[in-house]
């Protein structure tokens, strides 16, 4: 019987894979020392994705990014999996689940006899926030400036008199009265503040009565040159709208002007009467976090929400 061609090449087939014979032929290197780069490398733009301190007008707010962070590619072989597109790590949890929404609580003028409680129920909520603080040399002063460091909080300048006939006379002033408090707060907690707030916020008229109509606008461009990242707000707390505010117009302030903003900047006041301040934080915390708010802390780098860019 005459054998056909192709059950030869059968045999060789079949004796080669028995045998765990090598590759037939050598087309290159083996698969798994090929680069592969990663879906998010492949879809992405050059260079990585990056924030940094952004000045925001209330209105374009809601499309800003929640802070300074940046994202990168990674090149992968074969031999291990593509990876997904790094995520943000959360530096400070306080909020129950990872979210794009950011609660920043500020609280002005302290420290104050409500200083120390406002401290126990961040604690009690694990929640830090940020102190514009004012001048207090007093050795209870410093221990409190002391303690809000302490417990993980931050503190900002909001000038050491808080006197607008004094801040807002001359840029020189403004600037001399910033210092002082700078001074007092290293000696006190071992650092500078790296963040400001304008006392009555950055569009204030009431400076003009003491330094004329630009006053605001030459103090603001040479705390620019100074490098001084400043911060006013996008939800007032009116807990200042009344020497004592009432405890329900304090939560339903806050609850209200947060409604559909990413980015909150939350003004309250740390002051000896605003006692209804402290008894409605509770509240105001568990509304905030039930709206999918994360709380965090403002530092240089955060998204600056000023009203000057209005």
């Amino acid at each position: 019987m005459k054998r056909t061609p192709w059950i030869s090449l059968t045999v060789i087939v079949i004796l080669m894979s028995t045998c765990g014979c090598g590759q037939i032929l050598d087309s290159g290197p083996p698969v798994s020392s090929m680069p592969i780069k990663s879906q998010s490398e492949q879809s992405a733009l050059p260079g990585s994705l990056q924030t940094g301190p952004n000045a925001l007008s209330l209105n374009n707010v809601q499309n800003a990014p929640a802070s300074g962070k940046e994202l990168s590619g990674k090149t992968t072989t074969a031999s291990e999996p593509p990876r997904e597109p790094a995520t943000l790590a959360d530096p400070n949890p306080n909020g129950a689940a990872a979210t794009s929404k950011t609660a920043y609580l500020t609280f002005d003028d302290g420290p104050s006899e409500n200083t120390e409680p406002i401290i126990d129920i961040l604690r009690r909520f694990n929640v830090k926030a940020t102190f514009f603080v004012i001048g207090d040399p007093s050795q209870k002063g410093r221990m409190l400036y002391r303690k809000i460091a302490e417990n993980g909080h931050v503190i900002g300048n909001h000038t050491y008199t808080h006197d607008y006939s004094v801040v807002y006379k001359s840029v020189a002033g403004f600037k001399r009265d910033v210092e002082k408090l700078d001074e007092l707060l290293e000696q006190s907690t071992g650092r500078r503040p790296e963040i400001l707030r304008f006392p009555g916020g950055s569009n204030n008229r009431q400076a003009r009565k003491y330094g004329g109509a630009r006053i605001m606008s030459d103090v603001i461009a040479a705390m620019g040159k100074d490098h001084v990242s400043y911060f006013d707000w996008n939800v007032s707390s009116t807990d200042a709208a009344l020497s004592v505010q009432k405890r329900e117009e304090i939560v339903e302030a806050v609850r209200q002007g947060a409604l559909g903003k990413p980015n909150i900047i939350v003004l309250f006041h740390d002051m000896d009467k605003k006692n209804t301040t402290v008894e409605a934080l509770p509240e105001i915390i568990q509304n905030l976090k039930e709206q999918g708010y994360r709380f965090d802390v403002l530092s240089k780098d955060s998204v600056a929400i000023r009203f000057s860019q209005l």
